[in-house]
């Protein structure tokens, strides 16, 4: 092991003629789901922006630096 881990996943599910939904989870506690192609996209867009912004990765970088 390189002492790396999942912090957070994003699941989504588009099946041909159904709506689109997602799901993002972060072990910080951050769990959201979304329906629709819109709101399917938007969560894709936050889940992508919550790198950024997740406590526990900002401790990961502090601990680089």
């Amino acid at each position: 092991m390189d002492g790396r881990y999942i912090v957070a996943t994003l699941h989504i599910c588009a099946p041909y003629g159904a709506v689109p939904s997602a799901r993002s989870v972060c072990a910080c506690g951050r769990d959201k789901t979304a329906y629709g192609p819109r709101q399917t996209l938007a969560l894709v867009q936050r889940h992508t922006d919550h790198r950024t912004a997740c406590p526990l990765r900002a401790d990961d970088r502090s601990a680089a630096a």
